[in-house]
């Protein structure tokens, strides 16, 4: 019975709870099918994935190996002290910030949209007065869509600690950096030259954020931006090696949030 991974986008919602997964198992006790029933929509995915990763023991009738179903129950419940609010900025600065071209370059279209589309389905209830944000940014395509991210983003701010904010913060200019590495990777494949000054401007907010961090942020937190900040002090952003290095440090922290 793996256990599902807590998707860094659920945690930083604060969603939740039991995920009832409807499996239905082979003869040899594989999990041939998975499909979740009930659940924070942000974890039913998770869930699912874990279960078609689940054996069992065959189960016979009168001897002969039988395919049966069931439901398989995952509780979540969030680690308040390591819950990632740096996701909620890094997620919507970048949607806030990235064109077409940009988005296409992190993968399918579709799954993004539906990222969003799960957000706005079940919400914490502290931010219900967002509702209709989380509504519209799931609904809305180009500017709008940006716009959009941009206010929700603002209006969620009200509900955050000095902690908070500070991750939050932290997550945006995380996003500029992704955004930066994107457009320099395309400019390269593209032959076009190359500027690094705003990538480095960027990388050097984040260590100052690193420097005036809250006392209550986890060591574990700090590292994952101090792994990004230190590039900083490269002296050539633009070599295409130096973006994959960075792409292998802050891509799976972005992919993260939609896991």
């Amino acid at each position: 019975m793996p256990v599902p991974e807590y998707p860094a986008a659920a945690k930083a919602v604060r969603a939740s709870g039991a995920v009832n997964v409807q499996v239905l198992i082979d003869e040899q006790g594989a999990v041939v099918s998975a499909n979740a029933v009930s659940g924070h929509p942000l974890l039913r995915q998770t869930a699912e994935k874990a279960a078609l990763k689940a054996s069992f023991s065959p189960t016979t009738l009168s001897g002969q190996p039988v395919k049966v179903s069931g439901i398989i129950v995952y509780n979540f419940v969030p680690e308040k002290d390591d819950s990632p609010v740096w996701a909620l900025g890094m997620f919507f600065t970048f949607v806030e910030n990235a064109d077409q071209n940009l988005m296409e370059t992190l993968g399918d279209e579709a799954e993004f949209d539906l990222i969003l589309s799960d957000m706005a389905k079940d919400i914490p209830t502290e931010f219900a007065a967002e509702k209709p944000l989380f509504d519209k940014l799931a609904n809305s395509e180009g500017a709008e869509r940006q716009e959009t991210a941009s206010i929700l983003l603002s209006s969620l701010n009200k509900h955050f600690n000095q902690s908070e904010l500070w991750e939050v913060e932290t997550g945006k200019y995380l996003a500029l950096v992704l955004i930066e590495m994107l457009k320099q990777k395309i400019n390269a494949d593209n032959e076009l030259p190359m500027n690094d000054l705003l990538l480095k401007s960027h990388l050097e907010k984040i260590k100052l954020q690193i420097s005036i961090a809250p006392s209550d942020i986890s060591r574990s937190k700090i590292e994952k931006f101090e792994a990004v900040a230190i590039f900083a002090d490269n002296k050539d952003l633009t070599s295409l090696e130096t973006l994959e290095q960075m792409l292998e440090v802050i891509g799976p922290l972005f992919d993260s949030i939609g896991d």
